[in-house]
């Protein structure tokens, strides 16, 4: 795979890019890869692209700082940053630029995101830009100067950089790019080059390196992202814990609206989990009304109409590499379940309540109801429609649905929904792992966890990890865990 590369934008003025800043290199030489730093102007990205911003101008301050926290406990990442955020970083990007050796620009950058976010290092200061710099151990520093700063060869480096990342579909960072991906967009177009965004879609990122010396372009054609004879796919999303079996006895509850198709891609997963972790874990089905949740917290009703266009179109493009990635995986371990036959309902957004008010009376009814959503294309919102669903499913239809418009069904919609308001709960799918402890209670365990791509995440609080204890395991079963009693191992 000599001609095989990998291109990482990133702004030192990142949270999430110092995140992949400690694992790219790792990514590059398993998948035995050229790997090319090549920073960008994050804050230009932002305009292009009509990014959101928060309070202190930075658009990490929108992300979920739950989500930022796990991330850095779950890696050990060393973290401090600093009171004033974010802090301008053109000219530590230029003088990247300037440094053209490749080992030599890694080490800088690594030093550069150390003195940001755990040192609390004034990466605007010239002076001490250049004492990072010397720091480093790099040759280059001796050529490093403050003139650096405004080096043509540099400033123009830097913005093509920023204008080819934008080019390719970059709205933030940190952007990942593929030069010699060939793959199938949603829209069916065959494609070279492949960019992905965030630290969390680093495991598509090693895949799709992966498949680049598996097959001809010709037969590569034919496949969507080539992922499908990559081995080890499950297994490329990190995992803390280094077995699946849970530490004592669990609940799962899986906050969902049918509405969503994110939540149906959690929902694909969730026989999965069952398998894997056998009887000692209890998953509790939680439908509610996200439509009236988004109203009362002040959010958008349609989330992915609210971002910029740039976002939109790669989020198309991320849902159906998870459609393709869980498929894969299923493939991989026997095919188990049912291959996803995703499709983008023409209605939407699906208007759900009758339908959430179904799955109440009949949780059996929610995987025939999920399908007819998001793999169908039915229009469930038409109680004709509805009822037509339920009796190919051997239901009675009519039946049902009159249950589900008793004022005890409405009613316990509306309880389960103000639950989910109360719970702090702001999307779906969202996940809630209860630990029972010595004295029968259930206790909450690793906080909320939204978001299907946060399965990983999931499945370790299951077996035991715990960010908020001192090692990261939970005292339930910690026995077992440090002895390895009547463990399974991956």
């Amino acid at each position: 795979m000599a001609s095989a590369m990998l291109e990482f934008n990133y702004d030192i003025s990142c949270p999430f890019a110092y995140i992949a800043s400690t694992r790219v290199k790792a990514l590059a030489e398993r998948t035995n890869v050229q790997l090319i730093y090549r920073p960008v102007l994050l804050g230009a990205i932002y305009r292009a692209t009509a990014a959101p911003q928060g309070a202190g101008g930075s658009a990490s301050d929108v992300f979920n700082p739950t989500k930022k926290a796990r991330t850095l406990k779950r890696y050990k990442i060393a973290y401090h940053p600093p009171p004033q955020h974010p802090r301008k970083t053109v000219n530590a990007l230029r003088l990247l630029c300037c440094v053209e050796d490749q080992e030599e620009r890694r080490i800088l950058t690594e030093k550069l995101f150390k003195a940001y976010w755990v040192e609390g290092r004034d990466v605007n200061n010239d002076d001490t830009l250049l004492d990072i710099a010397r720091e480093s151990g790099i040759d280059s520093a001796s050529t490093l100067d403050k003139s650096s700063f405004s080096n043509a060869s540099a400033r123009r480096a830097l913005e093509m950089a920023t204008a080819e990342a934008i080019q390719r579909g970059a709205f933030g960072v940190p952007g990942f790019w593929v030069p010699n991906a060939l793959w199938v967009d949603v829209e069916g177009e065959q494609r070279r080059g492949r960019f992905f965004w965030g630290q969390d879609r680093m495991h598509f990122v090693e895949a799709t390196l992966l498949s680049l010396n598996r097959k001809s372009d010709s037969e590569r054609k034919r496949e969507s992202n080539g992922w499908e004879g990559v081995q080890g796919l499950r297994s490329m999303m990190p995992r803390c814990m280094p077995f699946n079996k849970p530490l004592g006895k669990v609940k799962l509850e899986f906050w969902f609206d049918f509405s969503s198709p994110w939540a149906f891609l959690g929902y694909t997963q969730l026989a999965r989990l069952q398998r894997t972790f056998g009887p000692s874990l209890e998953i509790v089905m939680k439908p509610f009304l996200l439509g009236i949740l988004f109203r009362e917290i002040g959010a958008p009703n349609l989330p992915m109409m609210a971002v910029s266009r740039a976002k939109a179109v790669w989020s198309r493009q991320d849902h159906a590499d998870w459609t393709d990635y869980w498929n894969a995986v299923n493939v991989q371990d026997g095919q188990k379940d049912g291959n996803m036959d995703f499709y983008w309902a023409d209605t939407f957004p699906i208007r759900t309540p009758t339908v959430l008010r179904v799955a109440l009376v009949e949780p059996k009814t929610t995987a025939l109801l999920y399908s007819a959503c998001w793999e169908k294309n039915m229009n469930v919102s038409d109680d004709s429609i509805l009822s037509s669903v339920l009796e190919q499913g051997g239901y009675n239809g009519a039946e049902l649905i009159a249950q589900a418009n008793q004022p005890d069904i409405k009613a316990k919609l509306r309880e389960v929904t103000a639950e989910a308001k109360s719970l702090g709960i702001c999307g779906v799918p969202t996940y809630r792992v209860l630990r029972q402890d010595g004295n029968g209670t259930w206790n909450l365990a690793g906080g909320l966890v939204w978001g299907q791509d946060e399965i990983n995440v999931v499945e370790d609080v299951i077996a035991g990890w715990e960010p908020q204890s001192a090692d990261g395991v939970a005292e339930v079963g910690r026995v077992q865990y440090e002895t390895g009693e009547a463990i399974a191992k991956l």
